[in-house]
Formats: structure tokens, C-alpha cells, sequence
């Protein structure tokens, strides 16, 4: 493998800068990439890994663009994966924090350019934290513009006015920090420039104060803290609470829209709402799993339970915590990780896929694989919807079917696809902090054991001895060992906690996805002279 420093690092990021300023120099940018992905590479540390990895990421976002490719390309999804892989890396030394927040930033707009407008602003909100990006700001700014066009709720697309207003006045505050092609939407007749002049004419910042006076009445001081946990992590289905954590976004209020359709006198009141009732127990079910995940954020590691008192637990030396924060946890896992079945369920009937009620799954309402490459569902091919494509990359991100990480994996999701493959079919243990460090770092015993049968294998192959009882024993247990060496996997709880959270989040993304996909169809859905009607949505 080739070994890359710091400084060979900065020779080939000086390099990649300058093919990607000049624009007719687009086959050497290309040439260079696919020199840097299809060869290996040893790195002194993490953070020069993440550097290699940042660096990687620009060049393909140069390369594959979202308006430049097919939507469903893999090329756009390679690009994500560069940029999680750099963040994944960085975040474990946390030594080059600017480097941290160039790359989040990045990673940001090109998630936005794919109209992954909520997943985008988790990463920009991390920039900004860090150093006050200023790139991140002018970026959010533009992205919740973005969302205001899509929305059918007035009062929340002058919220978000009231929002991109803030972030532009900081970016003009900060403007000599951008390079020059940053500058231009905040320049005379950009679209910043002309929103906030437009904005300035018609609102007042003093306008908006009722966001932070609001009060939300709550009945008990556990259901206040829950609302407030949730506001916090940004978790409401509510697309204000990407802009605030205020009392007046605690409510789970996207859903769907009145659809458009051609008058069934035979449909009776259930039948016409079946998607409305099946966004509602959507719904009901992140928001369970979401409460779950509350209540164990407030349970002991150490705490007992009597659900589990009943039998005689085996002392095997694991360290496994199996109580209830751990099991309530699981569950809210396996609840969540369920959603992405259902909303491909409810994809396949609202847009009437031709696929048999059996084979319906997250894998195969997009399309499927022919010969290597990925043939979209027809229905979809030339779809403009930006959120459909959204949740494709969505389930790009959690299939997990690589069979190992790779350049192009994404450490995060891959991790859950993992998670949920155990959890669901074979062993999944969660492991106190210390203990997991005593069994990965202090089993050296086992280690050498290992070791020493693994050089007696090489030992009696090397003297043609693969027919003696001594080598098949050596044989079967190596075997042994890598079978129940992986029969279980380990995670301790602090990184469980952390992947569940992340799963909450995207899950809770998909929905807010789902439900502007359908406000876009419904927009576009043509009045061709036919018996239509369009009903109003009861609420109980």
C-alpha cells in the first residue's frame, strides 16, 4: 500500500483545487480521481484519512453533479459516502476542527442539491456550531428558501422568510470570508440579495416575536420535558423545528394535503382516506419509538427490572446490559427501522406500481438490477420530484448490502443495516462502555492463541501435511473460532445510543420527504375536464 502524509495530502488537495477552478480542465479533474479511488492508501492517522477522503469527495461533487446525472445515479450516491467517510474520520480526532467544518459544509450542499433539504441542515447546523461557517450560512439561507416554495402552509413560509433574513444579514456580515462565486446570491440582483430586499419592504423582524412568547399547555412535567427532549433533537415531524426548538413547534404537524381525485361513489369515508390513515399511523409509530428512546435517555445503565427476574441469567464474562433501557432500546429499533417497509408500501399504492402486494419492499419500489445496473421504475424515471428521489437516496444509504466497507461505503448506515440484520436474525448484545474495552482490548490471551493455531496451520501446509489429524483438529478450530467469533455482535451502548439517535432522525426525515412528495404530486396533478373532486381532510 502507499503510504500518504500530511504534506503529499496538501500537494494532491492544491491539485484538486486547481482542476476544479478551471473548468476546461475537467478530464484531468477525472483522470486524477479515478487515479486516487482505485488504488490503496495507508494514512499516518484519522485525520490525514479524513483529509484523503475530503478532498475525494470535491472532486467527485465536481464531477457528478445532481442536475448533470440521472437522478438515480450511483455516482451521486458514491459522493455522499466520500464525505461521510471524511466526517466519520475527522470526528474521531477532532484535531483539524476547520477541516471538520469544511467538510460538513460540504457534504451539506450536496446533499441540499439532491433536495435533501432536512438531512443537509443537520450537517450545515454542525459547521455553523463549530466556527460560525460562514459558507454553511449562506447555504442554509438559500435551502430554507428552498422549503418555503414547497410548503402549502403560508404562515410557516413566512417563518422561514423571517430565518433565511437572519442568516443573510450574518453572511453580508462576514462576507469578505467567502471566495468570489460564494459571494454572487449575496451581490446586487442575486437571489439573496433581492429576497432580503423584497423581505425588508414587506415584514418585520418584531413580526415574529410570537415565536418565542408562545407557550404550549402540558398537563405534566414529564410530558414537558418529553416535548422539550424532542424539540432539542430536532425530532418533531414539523418542518419549523429545523429553524427552532420553541414551544410553538411541538407539534408533529406535517402530514398530508386534500388529494385531487375522480369522484368513486362506491368508496366509502375509510377507503377514500386510506392514505391519510396510513400517514397517520406512520405517525404513531415513529412517535411511540420516539417516546421510547425518552424514556431511556432517563433510565440508569445500572437499573434492574423485575420483566427479566424470572430465569437465571448466564455469567459469560460479555458484560451485556440486558434491563429495560436497553430492551425498550431494541424495540424502539426494530419500530423504527419497520417504517421504511411501510412507506414503501404506501409509495407502491399512491403512485399504483405494478408490483405484487408480496414483493413490495424499500429495495424494489425505486427499480432494480439488471445485468449490474440499476434500471429505474418507469413511473419514477423522469420524475421532478425532488423528495421521491430523496427517500431513494434514503434507502441507497441504509440497504447495507456491501458486503464489507469500502472506499465508497457509508460507515454510519452501513453500521445500522448491520444492527438490524442481527437484531432481527441472529445475535445482538449491547455491552457496557468498560466491558466492550475489556473484550476488545485486553483479550490478548485469546489473541495469541489465535495467532499460534493460524502459524501451526501455515506450519503443516508448508511441510504437506493437510492430511494429518493434527492439521484437521488445528483446521477445526480455527473454523470453530470464526464461526462463533461472529455469531454475536457487540456494540457498546454509548455507540447504540448514538446510531439509534441517528436512525430516529432519518427516519423522522423520510416522513417530512414523504409528506412533501405528495404535496408536489398533488400540485401537479393536471384538471382535465373529468368529475373531480378535491375533500377536505377531517380531524378529529
Amino acid at each position: 500500500m502507499i503510504e500518504l502524509d500530511v504534506h503529499e495530502l496538501n500537494v494532491l488537495a492544491n491539485l484538486a483545487d486547481e482542476l476544479i477552478l478551471d473548468k476546461n480542465r475537467k478530464d484531468e479533474l477525472i483522470q486524477l480521481f479515478k487515479e486516487y479511488t482505485e488504488k490503496s492508501f495507508n494514512f499516518e492517522n484519522a485525520t490525514c484519512e479524513g483529509y484523503f477522503y475530503y478532498i475525494l469527495g470535491n472532486c467527485s461533487s465536481e464531477i457528478y453533479q445532481y442536475h448533470g446525472e440521472d437522478w438515480y445515479s450511483r455516482y451521486l450516491i458514491n459522493t455522499v459516502n466520500l464525505y461521510q467517510n471524511a466526517v466519520y474520520c475527522l470526528k474521531k480526532e477532532k484535531r483539524a476542527v476547520s477541516l471538520l467544518s469544511c467538510t460538513l459544509t460540504n457534504l451539506g450542499n450536496f446533499l441540499s442539491s439532491q433536495g435533501r433539504c432536512f438531512c443537509a441542515q443537520y450537517y450545515w447546523d454542525q459547521a455553523i456550531e463549530i466556527d460560525r461557517n460562514t459558507v454553511a450560512i449562506v447555504a442554509k439561507a438559500r435551502d430554507i428558501l428552498f422549503r418555503a416554495e414547497q410548503l402549502y402552509d403560508d404562515s410557516h413560509t413566512f417563518i422561514h422568510y423571517f430565518f433565511a433574513n437572519k442568516l443573510i444579514t450574518e453572511g453580508y456580515e462576514n462576507i469578505d470570508l467567502l471566495d468570489v462565486e460564494q459571494k454572487i446570491p449575496l451581490q446586487k440582483d442575486g437571489r439573496l440579495h433581492t429576497f432580503q430586499q423584497w423581505y425588508q419592504k414587506n415584514f418585520k423582524n418584531d413580526d415574529f416575536n410570537y415565536l418565542r412568547n408562545y407557550k404550549q399547555k402540558t398537563k405534566t412535567k414529564q410530558e414537558s420535558l418529553y416535548l422539550h427532549w424532542v424539540a432539542q433533537n430536532k425530532l418533531f415531524i414539523n418542518d419549523l423545528n429545523d429553524l427552532l426548538s420553541e414551544e410553538i413547534v411541538f407539534q408533529d404537524i406535517l402530514g398530508l394535503p386534500s388529494m385531487t381525485r375522480k369522484i368513486n361513489s362506491a368508496l366509502s369515508l375509510k377507503e377514500d382516506l386510506v392514505f391519510h390513515s396510513n400517514f397517520d399511523e406512520l405517525r404513531n409509530e415513529f412517535t411511540y419509538a420516539r417516546f421510547l428512546v425518552f424514556q431511556v435517555s432517563k433510565i440508569k445503565e445500572e437499573s434492574k427490572h423485575f420483566y427479566n427476574k424470572t430465569y437465571q441469567h448466564v455469567y459469560d464474562k460479555l458484560h451485556a446490559i440486558d434491563n429495560l433501557k436497553t430492551s425498550h432500546m431494541k424495540s424502539a429499533f426494530r419500530i423504527l427501522y419497520s417504517i421504511f417497509d411501510k412507506i414503501s408500501y404506501f409509495i407502491a399504492k399512491y403512485f399504483n406500481l405494478e408490483i405484487d402486494d408480496r414483493k413490495v419492499s424499500f429495495q424494489k419500489i425505486f427499480g432494480e438490477y439488471k445485468y449490474g445496473e440499476f434500471k429505474p421504475n418507469k413511473i419514477f424515471q423522469n420524475s421532478k420530484n425532488y423528495f421521491i428521489h430523496a427517500l431513494f437516496y434514503i434507502l441507497k444509504e441504509i440497504e447495507g448490502n456491501s458486503p464489507s466497507l469500502d472506499l465508497y461505503s457509508n460507515p454510519k448506515t452501513y453500521k445500522l443495516a448491520k444492527i438490524r440484520n442481527h437484531l432481527e436474525h441472529r445475535s445482538f448484545r449491547i455491552i457496557d462502555d468498560f466491558g466492550y474495552e475489556l473484550n476488545t482490548k485486553y483479550n490478548s490471551c485469546e489473541v495469541l492463541r489465535h495467532q499460534a493455531l493460524l502459524r501451526k496451520q501455515d506450519e503443516l501446509e508448508e511441510n504437506n501435511l493437510q492430511s494429518s489429524a493434527e492439521y484437521m483438529e488445528v483446521i477445526e478450530k480455527i473454523k470453530e473460532k470464526k464461526i462463533k467469533s461472529k455469531y454475536i455482535l457487540e456494540m457498546p451502548i454509548s455507540e447504540f445510543e448514538q446510531s439509534l439517535m441517528d436512525l430516529l432522525r432519518i427516519v423522522r426525515n423520510s416522513l417530512m420527504y414523504l409528506s412533501l412528495a405528495v404535496h408536489y404530486e398533488e400540485k401537479e396533478k393536471p384538471i382535465d375536464g373529468e368529475l373531480i373532486i378535491t375533500k377536505a381532510v377531517p380531524i378529529k
